[in-house]
C-alpha cells in the first residue's frame, strides 16, 4: 500500500485536538499540538458533560486499546432510559422530564453518560508527552510555497507541517485569519457556576433521581442549572490497571453548577466580571440568590472559590463552505454552539472525521485536497446542523440544555 509521509500541526490541546493527534499518532502518521496553557491545569476548564454514542465511538476509533478502556471507566453516572433533564421547583421537587432519543435514532443528543472533562482530557494526553508542548500561544500561519504551512508562536518559535488544524476553541485565531468572516453570535447570557463537592449533607436535599441526570430551577429572571458527578469506581484504581503511571485529580464525588443571568443585570463590564477572584464571583452569587431556598445557596456557600467561574455564551453562525487548503477545523473553532450535548460530542466526531481523512491520504494515496474536502464537506453538514438544533429550541429548552454540554471549555 502506498505511504505518504504527513506531519500535521494540531494548534490546541482541548479534546478534540488530543483526541485527533491520539487517531494520527495511532496510525504512524507525525502529529504535534500545541496548546497556549502552561500545563492542563492553568485554569478552569469546565467540569462535566454528557458523552453520547458519536464521543464514544470516537474515542474507539482513535483510542489505543487500554486508553479506550479507561474512559469508559472513568465515566460518571449513565444517562438513564431516555431521561435527559429534570425541570425542578425552587423545593427540589421535580416538575418535568425533558428525554434524550435513544442511541441510533439521532444523529444529535442520545442516551450517554455523564463524564469529567479534566479527567477525560488526562487520558486523551496520556502516551503523548513527546508530542504535546504547551505555553505555546498561536499568533500567525504564513502558507510557503512548497506547499506547507508554518505556524507561528508569540515566543518567537515556528513549526512547518503538511496541514495545520485549527482546535483551538471558539476564540480561534486561526478562524479569525483563515475566515475572517465567520461570526461569534453573543446571546448576552452569562454562566456564573461552580463545582461543590458532594458531601453527605447535599445528598440528603437533591432528588435521587438527579444522580442519574441533571436538572433545572428557575426563580423569578434567574436559573440555575446543577448535575452531578457520581465516579462508579476510583478513577486512579481504574488507571493502575489499564495505564499504569497515570494519576486523576479529580476522583471525589460534585455537583457541578451554574446560574444563568443575562449580562445588563451584572451592572458590570466582562471584562470586570472575568477579572473578579473567586471570592469575589461567590459573594455576587450568593446576593444574586439571596432570596432563594437554602439548599440551592448551599450549593454555592459550599463551594471553594477557586472552583467558580464565569461563562460568557456565544454561538458561531453558520456559514457556506470555504475552499479547501492546507489549513482546516474543527470543534468550536468553527461550529461552536450553545452547550447542549453537542459541543464537546461533535468535536470528537470531527476528530474521527479528520483523522480518518489523513489516514487515507497516508496509507492510501488519497490526494490531499480531496481528503480535506471530503472531511470538510461532512463536518460543516453535520456541525451546523447540530448548531441550528440547537438554536431552534424554545428559550426554557434552550437554556436547560445548556447544561448538558456543562463541560466547556473556558475563554476559547
Amino acid at each position: 500500500m502506498p505511504q505518504k509521509d504527513l506531519r500535521v500541526l494540531v494548534v490546541g490541546g482541548g479534546l478534540g485536538g488530543l483526541c485527533l493527534a491520539q487517531g494520527l499518532r495511532k496510525a504512524g502518521i507525525s502529529v504535534a499540538v500545541y496548546e497556549r496553557d502552561r500545563s492542563p491545569e492553568a485554569r478552569t476548564q469546565g467540569y462535566r458533560f454528557h458523552m453520547d454514542i458519536r464521543g464514544e465511538e470516537a474515542l474507539r476509533a482513535c483510542l489505543p486499546t487500554n486508553l479506550y478502556e479507561l474512559a469508559l471507566a472513568i465515566r460518571a453516572q449513565p444517562s438513564k432510559g431516555a431521561t435527559v433533564f429534570r425541570m425542578v421547583d425552587g423545593e427540589l421537587r421535580e416538575a418535568a422530564t425533558m428525554r434524550f432519543p435513544e442511541s441510533g435514532s439521532s444523529e444529535f443528543v442520545t442516551v450517554g453518560s455523564s463524564i469529567d472533562r479534566l479527567t477525560l482530557r488526562h487520558v486523551l494526553l496520556a502516551g503523548l508527552d513527546d508530542i504535546v508542548y504547551f505555553g505555546k500561544e498561536f499568533t500567525r500561519y504564513e502558507q510557503q510555497p512548497d506547499g506547507t504551512v508554518r505556524a507561528c508562536f508569540a515566543d518567537g518559535t515556528d513549526s512547518v507541517g503538511d496541514v495545520l488544524v485549527a482546535a483551538d476553541g471558539v476564540g480561534s485565531r486561526i478562524r479569525e485569519q483563515f475566515l475572517p468572516y465567520a461570526e461569534l453570535i453573543d446571546t448576552g447570557v452569562r454562566w456564573l457556576g461552580g463545582k461543590t463537592l458532594l458531601t453527605d449533607e447535599l445528598r440528603t436535599f437533591l432528588l435521587p433521581q438527579l444522580a442519574e441526570t441533571f436538572g433545572m430551577v428557575h426563580i423569578g429572571a434567574q436559573s440555575m442549572l446543577f448535575g452531578l458527578v457520581t465516579f462508579h469506581q476510583d478513577p486512579n484504581q481504574a488507571a493502575a490497571h489499564l495505564w499504569p503511571g497515570l494519576r486523576f485529580h479529580t476522583t471525589s464525588d460534585y455537583v457541578f453548577w451554574g446560574v444563568l443571568v443575562q449580562q445588563h443585570q451584572l451592572a458590570m463590564s466582562d471584562d470586570e466580571l472575568n477579572a473578579m477572584p473567586g471570592s469575589k464571583l461567590q459573594h455576587l452569587l450568593l446576593a444574586l440568590v439571596a432570596d432563594w431556598p437554602p439548599t440551592l445557596r448551599m450549593l454555592i456557600e459550599q463551594c471553594q472559590p477557586d472552583q467558580t467561574f464565569v461563562l460568557r455564551m456565544r454561538h458561531a453562525r453558520p456559514i457556506e463552505q470555504w475552499q479547501t487548503t492546507n489549513v482546516t477545523l474543527l470543534g468550536d473553532a468553527i461550529h461552536a454552539m450553545p452547550p447542549r450535548g453537542s459541543g464537546a460530542n461533535t468535536a470528537l466526531r470531527d476528530a474521527r472525521q479528520l483523522a480518518d481523512s489523513l489516514i487515507a491520504v497516508a496509507r492510501l494515496g488519497t490526494p490531499f485536497h480531496q481528503a480535506l474536502h471530503d472531511y470538510e464537506t461532512e463536518m460543516v453538514r453535520y456541525g451546523f446542523a447540530a448548531l441550528r438544533a440547537s438554536l431552534q429550541r424554545p428559550t426554557d429548552e434552550l437554556r436547560s440544555g445548556w447544561f448538558a454540554e456543562g463541560g466547556f471549555n473556558r475563554n476559547r
